[in-house]
């Protein structure tokens, strides 16, 4: 790859055309950056869960004056020449001692949340990720994990080779034999068991490595793929991935090939996350903003609650993929929560929306106040509560916002820190519950001392 621009964009920004445009603000460009991103753009739709087709980004305007504004989604996107567009999430956000934390460093810490991605054994919180675009910090990631696998040795096993050999090895396949070697009497079809590295877990390693070598704009990254390729002599290439995978065995034979695994079907099956490539772009990985709110939301009540004294139940929800298409969703909630003492429930779902105090109903969505009392009745509860996050005008408006009827309160709306998941959500479900919730980290502490 040639030169290395890199772009950033929050949510709610937008791209113009450097040079050319008369808008006001956002992130200009060079126009063949434009035009290659704009292209890449129409060319991958993102069908959205309510079965609307929406886009990465979206276009307004026209001729030298079109935009193209980031909301929705999050990720990284790399051209063959090795421009980077990096689109983060719209809030910063501030951590427990009060400090402004970026806008990566929150991309980051949602990541983290995320089941499906083996990030277990590789550290985000370091310079070197937030340097870096996600797609890079995934591809270290797997690096870190075929590291570990070399260093412990490549799994053997038994494999089946079935050929047409000159001497007569393992059994006769006689079928093949009769028909192949009619008029030559010096072989023997046969079929005969090796012990070999060259299984299907390792194929599938292997062929991730050459995938990442050749579409990576790290140079650190590239050399560091090369030393592994090497290691991987005597292992063929995958000829089929999905036959590959369905051949892999993860038991204890196989220790610490798990997570590389996963990544291999992350990166060459698309599988869990977008990962994508077009005509003049050589990857892109696209987050739908809203699953990662709703993953580190859930990822944060889950290392909260004491199980003994509430029961959660946590919802699977659907979320776009390129190309992909859904079927319609009706409501669904992320989470249910019951206590335990008294047989409280109540339904949480979480919102990534900017809310302001200047827009009618602060803005929420009409969708999201029907979707309240479908929530109510499809989980039989008392209460539904709305997360959102925490914008910077929030923060000065400190509001009560109730849905009501007759009847009294439905649900209400509460804003989290991104930047402090854990101990916003405890205050949050102490309002709700009336019970003092302590987060996961207090609570070790006290155990700790009480041992």
């Amino acid at each position: 790859m040639g030169k290395r621009d890199r772009y950033k964009l929050q949510e709610n920004n937008f791209f113009k055309i450097d040079g050319l445009s008369d808008v006001e603000g956002g992130v200009a460009i060079p126009p063949d950056i434009f035009e290659m991103l704009e292209s890449f753009v129409y060319d991958k739709k993102m069908p959205d869960p309510r079965g609307i087709n929406s886009y990465m980004l979206s276009a307004e305007g026209e001729g030298n004056n079109r935009i193209l504004r980031a909301g929705g989604y999050v990720g990284a996107l790399v051209f063959k020449d090795g421009t980077q567009i990096e689109i983060l999430p719209m809030l910063s956000a501030k951590n427990s001692k009060g400090e402004e934390i970026s806008s990566k460093r929150v991309f980051l810490n949602m990541l983290k949340s995320m089941r499906n991605l083996p990030l277990t054994n590789y550290n985000l919180n370091t310079r070197a990720a937030e340097n870096l675009n996600v797609f890079e910090s995934f591809i270290l990631a797997f690096i870190n994990e075929v590291s570990g696998i070399v260093r412990n040795g490549l799994k053997q096993s038994y494999q089946p080779i079935i050929e047409n050999e000159h001497f007569l090895k393992g059994k006769v396949v006689y079928a093949k034999h009769a028909t192949k070697n009619f008029a030559h009497k010096d072989k023997f079809f046969v079929q005969y068991d090796v012990f070999t590295i060259d299984r299907p877990e390792n194929r599938l390693i292997k062929s991730t490595l050459k995938y990442l070598r050749n579409i990576t704009s790290s140079a650190r990254s590239r050399n560091k793929l090369d030393s592994l390729i090497a290691n991987f002599d005597g292992v063929e290439y995958s000829m089929n991935y999905k036959q590959d995978f369905a051949a892999s065995v993860l038991d204890r034979s196989m220790a610490g090939y798990g997570n590389a695994l996963r990544w291999a079907e992350i990166f060459l099956l698309s599988r869990y996350v977008t990962v994508t490539s077009g005509r003049n772009v050589a990857y892109a990985v696209i987050f739908p903003s809203g699953e990662l709110f709703d993953s580190y939301t859930a990822y944060s009540i889950g290392r909260m609650l004491d199980n003994q004294r509430f029961k959660i139940e946590l919802q699977k929800k659907r979320y776009p993929r390129l190309n992909r298409p859904m079927p319609r969703d009706s409501a669904q909630a992320l989470a249910v929560m019951t206590s335990r003492s008294d047989g409280m429930r109540v339904v949480f779902d979480s919102k990534w929306q900017e809310l302001s105090s200047d827009d009618e109903n602060m803005g929420i969505l009409q969708t999201d106040i029907y979707d309240l009392y479908n929530l109510l009745e499809m989980y039989k509860s008392q209460s539904v509560c709305y997360i959102y996050p925490l914008t910077r005008e929030m923060r000065e408006d400190r509001r009560e916002i109730c849905f009501r009827n007759e009847d009294g309160i439905l649900g209400r709306v509460y804003f989290v820190d991104i930047g402090d998941m854990e101990n916003s959500l405890s205050i949050v479900l102490e309002h709700i519950f009336g019970q003092k919730i302590e987060d996961s980290e207090h609570r070790r502490a006290a155990a700790a001392a009480s041992g």
